[in-house]
């Protein structure tokens, strides 16, 4: 029985139809996305990051109704623009929301109808019931209780292990962070009105500082960090990859090899898959493609003082996320 359905077929929600195709064909029951049909199969077979789907994707109308094809697995797909209105098949117990629109638990839980029970926000919520970055505090998750569901941001999934395995081996005083961050569909291609002045100039023509949810979404699934940790995202031209600079006041005396250690074993022990070493001398097209939250560049570890360090760690921000919303997505209907 069909247990999942999807809203919104932008760049995350396309990227997890795809892998949803390929590992759990018979799990997605339908998907809800205003634009036309056609537009939709185009984008969903091509991609220009990440290339050609794997398997074929069809779609077709049968009635008055459009469906899509993955592979012989046939979806409705509806075309509402609230989240209320959207006919979802009466088998459907989750719905992911991933059209951007309604991050926010009022807005979300509009999904929360017949024996719709939990709603998997695929972006930072200021107010969902939970926010879940797995492993750092999946455990807590408890879907008797959480209702709407927060996976944070691909920021915030690849920072988080960078600060728990700090923490774990030396403890943390202070830390802050940048992301060197790729551009979005939120900033303009051109000069255009924003209410962010900076988002507002031509996304491909600067550097282009901002601020980032990657914090708020930290700071609710991670309440042990510093208070003051904050930091920015700078927005560059550049289409995928992102690159996280951590910087942090250890409790400890250390040098650079006993970081790189600490990341080392962690890889090898209880964040594997999670948590990856990056090619040596790499740059960000080389990350392109790899599942990993995060991917430590221990060839750039600094130690700026005793107990001062700076480390470096790459992510494929839309594979990696969509990986580890995928999932969550599969955890989650096992058990709800």
């Amino acid at each position: 029985m069909n247990t999942l359905a999807l809203n919104g077929l932008g760049r995350i929600g396309r990227l997890l139809v795809r892998r949803l195709g390929a590992s759990r064909p018979g799990l997605l029951g339908a998907v809800n996305d205003p634009a036309p049909l056609e537009q939709l199969v185009h984008l969903l077979r091509y991609d220009s990051v990440h290339g050609p789907a794997d398997r074929p994707i069809e779609g077709f109308t049968d009635g008055v109704q459009d469906f899509l094809l993955l592979g012989d697995h046939r979806v409705p797909l509806f075309h509402a623009s609230d989240p209320a209105e959207i006919p979802f098949p009466a088998s459907t117990r989750l719905v992911v929301e991933a059209s951007g629109r309604f991050t926010r638990r009022a807005d979300a839980a509009r999904h929360l109808k017949a024996r719709v029970s939990h709603v998997l926000i695929s972006a930072p919520s200021p107010d969902a019931d939970y926010t879940v970055i797995d492993p750092v505090n999946g455990a807590g998750l408890d879907p008797d209780r959480h209702r709407v569901i927060s996976n944070a941001s691909c920021t915030a999934h690849a920072t988080a292990p960078m600060l728990k395995i700090l923490e774990d081996a030396f403890g943390i005083e202070h830390a802050g962070m940048s992301t060197v961050h790729v551009v979005t569909n939120d900033q303009r291609l051109l000069d255009l009105p924003h209410k962010d002045l900076r988002r507002a100039r031509a996304a491909f023509q600067s550097i282009i500082p901002t601020t980032s949810s990657a914090f708020g979404a930290l700071h609710r699934a991670m309440p042990g960090l510093p208070a003051a940790f904050d930091g920015v995202a700078l927005r560059v031209p550049t289409l995928n990859v992102n690159l996280v600079d951590l910087v942090a006041t250890l409790r400890r005396e250390v040098d650079a090899a006993a970081v790189n250690a600490s990341f080392e074993a962690a890889i090898a022990g209880p964040w594997k898959n999670l948590v990856g070493l990056a090619p040596p001398h790499a740059v960000s097209c080389d990350i392109t493609g790899r599942a990993e939250s995060v991917l430590m560049d221990l060839g750039l570890t600094m130690t700026l003082g005793p107990r001062f360090v700076k480390v470096f760690g790459w992510h494929d921000n839309e594979t990696g996320y969509a990986a580890r919303l995928g999932e969550l997505v599969v955890d989650l209907a096992g058990r709800i």
